[in-house]
């Protein structure tokens, strides 16, 4: 009993006003979700009661919505879209992102500059000319519109947390590497890549986030139904409700929707932290230097 009392005197005021917080949005996050979750195993009548426990669990909700609703290729094209951009994505921005850490050449710092200027600048400003281009060179339509365009011009953000992470790494290494006979490339390839997989992990999951929710440009630029991805066919979905109501169908393919992305950063949030403890141990040395 001592004991217990002594560890409660360790905590303070501030220290129980915050974990009493934390604990507040916990609930807030989890329960919208455990009702989805739980709105998933029901028959379309459940929906409209009021109870939280559904008397006889459908898990054949799944298996309808992801059959009957087509949802199957829409979840393969999100997956394959979202791949190709994060493979590719990932490459293009620690490559520049090397060039402008690692490399001297004229004009660097307006290139990088250039590279956070874009981050000032939404899809929204740009989409329609971007619509005449593409439908110009006939990507309109395809699996292109939605890859080739992304990393060929991948988000300024995700360059930048490159670059901060190559400058956090010795030049040391570069300079044994040029003894060695290595060229700016095999420097790239075969030292600075390898020790990069914290940086080049958190903006693989952030590529994958982006494209896994992105609605807009596969709204602009789709128009067959086999290429649609998932958050197209949730809107549609949505949008026949009143004609046919789903809901139940809708929760399930929700939360199929929700719970990859949180395998996704499960898997690899070991990767995640690291980063964030690399970020945090970089600011404490240039505040202390």
């Amino acid at each position: 009993m001592a004991a217990l009392n002594k560890a409660l005197h360790r905590f303070t005021i501030g220290q129980v006003a915050t974990y009493g917080i934390i604990f507040i949005i916990l609930i807030l996050v989890l329960v919208p979700l455990l009702w989805i979750f739980l709105a998933s195993l029901k028959t379309q009548n459940e929906i409209y009661q009021f109870k939280w426990l559904p008397d006889d669990a459908q898990w054949g909700n799944y298996l309808e919505a992801w059959t009957t609703l087509n949802f199957g290729r829409y979840f393969f094209n999100t997956i394959f879209i979202s791949g190709i951009n994060v493979v590719m994505g990932a490459f293009v921005a620690s490559f520049t992102a090397f060039a402008l850490a690692r490399l001297n050449f004229p004009g660097r710092n307006i290139l990088f500059g250039l590279v956070l200027s874009t981050m000032m600048l939404p899809f929204a400003a740009y989409m329609i000319p971007s619509f005449f281009l593409f439908r110009w060179l006939g990507w309109i339509d395809t699996y292109t519109v939605l890859t080739v365009p992304f990393f060929m011009a991948v988000p300024g953000f995700y360059i930048f947390l490159m670059r901060q992470y190559y400058m956090s790494i010795p030049r040391e290494f570069d300079e044994a590497a040029k003894i060695d006979g290595c060229g700016p490339f095999r420097i790239y390839w075969y030292i600075v890549l390898p020790i990069s997989k914290p940086a080049i992990t958190t903006i693989s999951i952030y590529i994958f986030m982006l494209n896994w929710e992105d609605l807009l440009r596969p709204v602009l630029f789709i128009n067959s139904a086999s290429l649609r991805t998932l958050s197209v066919g949730l809107a549609l979905l949505n949008q026949t409700l009143e004609e046919a109501p789903k809901h139940h169908l809708m929760m399930a393919i929700t939360v199929i929707f929700i719970i990859i992305p949180i395998l996704v950063y499960l898997v690899f949030q070991r990767y995640f932290h690291e980063m964030g403890q690399i970020g945090m141990g970089s600011t404490s040395k240039k505040e202390s230097g």
